[in-house]
């Protein structure tokens, strides 16, 4: 099933350039990927209700080819391309008005069981012959980098703000937490054009997080740690 919605872009959404923003890229993928999965009644709240179990995010691939302005009509198209025993992937693809893509994403989810925190096997969660996946638009490997600390840029504290609805800090902020190191000019003119987010361990509210750029020039990598481990690695290119 493919999830197919027109939109326009709309203002909280945007940069100050009145351009989809990076973090509004990630929320719109957000959005789009909840509500295929609750078409297919295999949501988050429907998994913690009748499963006992919660999706986590694993990792997300984001490609910004082609900028979307304020107003700016949009197609999306959003379904499952993979699953296997344990994962499954969400392929999320918006086209300009004139149907040239504009924007991919490939987002990697896993179910985790509420009780042990283990990995639950996907047709646990209702993934099988009810949710065929669909021919991928695009192909997408996902990085295999090594994510070593070297500049501390930033001491964070997780927020209530930063909190979704299973009690874990939500993908966004962590975005959030990593635009604000540059200024609007810095972003302006050198803008993102792909961002790969691995998610390794969860954070909560009150956490003390340590943001770090890694060894190494191009692409540039930054690691979110927790206690000096791993929470979130981010590779960017521009």
């Amino acid at each position: 099933m493919k999830l197919i919605k027109n939109h326009r872009v709309p203002a909280s959404l945007c940069d100050p350039d009145l351009k989809l923003s990076l973090t509004g890229a990630f929320q719109t993928v957000e959005d789009l990927v909840t509500e295929m999965m609750g078409a297919l009644h295999i949501d988050g709240i429907t998994c913690m209700r009748e499963y006992g179990a919660m999706w986590v995010f694993v990792r997300n691939h984001i490609e910004l080819k082609k900028d979307l302005h304020w107003m700016d009509e949009y197609t999306a198209e959003c379904y499952i391309s993979s699953f296997s025993m344990l994962k499954m992937n969400v392929d999320t693809v918006i086209r300009s008005a004139d149907q040239e893509i504009a924007l991919f994403s490939r987002l990697e989810l896993c179910a985790v069981d509420l009780q042990t925190m283990k990995i639950r096997k996907a047709a646990s969660v209702g993934l099988g012959e009810n949710t065929p996946p669909e021919e991928p638009a695009f192909d997408i490997s996902f990085a295999r980098e090594k994510y070593m600390p070297e500049t501390l840029l930033e001491k964070l504290t997780v927020r209530a703000s930063d909190i979704d609805y299973c009690y874990h800090t939500n993908n966004i902020s962590y975005i959030r937490y990593l635009v604000n190191q540059w200024s609007v000019k810095e972003l302006s003119d050198r803008p993102i054009r792909m961002i790969e987010v691995q998610y390794v361990n969860q954070t909560h509210e009150g956490d003390t997080l340590e943001l770090f750029r890694c060894e190494g020039d191009a692409p540039e990598k930054y690691t979110i740690l927790f206690e000096g481990k791993p929470a979130v690695n981010i590779i960017v290119s521009r």
